[in-house]
This record gives C-alpha cells, sequence and structure tokens, in this order.
C-alpha cells in the first residue's frame, strides 16, 4: 500500500512541477515587429510543411521512376 502511495505522490509532485514551470514561463509575445515577422513567416513554413509532407501527401505521391542522387 505504501509503495501504491509513493508512486502517487511522485507523480502529483512532478505535474505540480510543470504546472509550476508553466504557469511561470508565461505566455509571452515577441515585442518588437522584426520578431512578429519572423513568427509569422515560422509559423507559414510549418503549416505548408505539415501539408506537403502528410501521411496523404508522401504516400499518395505520383511514382517517381529515377533517383535525382544517383549518378
Amino acid at each position: 500500500m505504501s509503495t501504491i502511495l509513493t508512486v502517487f505522490g511522485v507523480l502529483g509532485a512532478i505535474s505540480l512541477l510543470l504546472i509550476a514551470v508553466l504557469l511561470r514561463r508565461g505566455g509571452s509575445r515577441t515585442a518588437n515587429v522584426e520578431g512578429l515577422r519572423i513568427e509569422q513567416s515560422r509559423r507559414e513554413q510549418a503549416k505548408s510543411d505539415r501539408s506537403s509532407f502528410s501521411s496523404f501527401a508522401v504516400h499518395n505521391a505520383p511514382f517517381y521512376n529515377g533517383d535525382r542522387n544517383r549518378k
């Protein structure tokens, strides 16, 4: 019984630590215009990558007969 209580106590302590870290970090945003533009371009690039490298896009691509890197 004490083992179960110890495991739950450790899990509870870890979860409280994670909550404290996340609350302390906060949702700070970039204050200057250059940083906002960089964030926006990274977000757009991530969106493009998610759609072009999705499972559907990769596995349903037309068959490619050659390898560009092979000599």
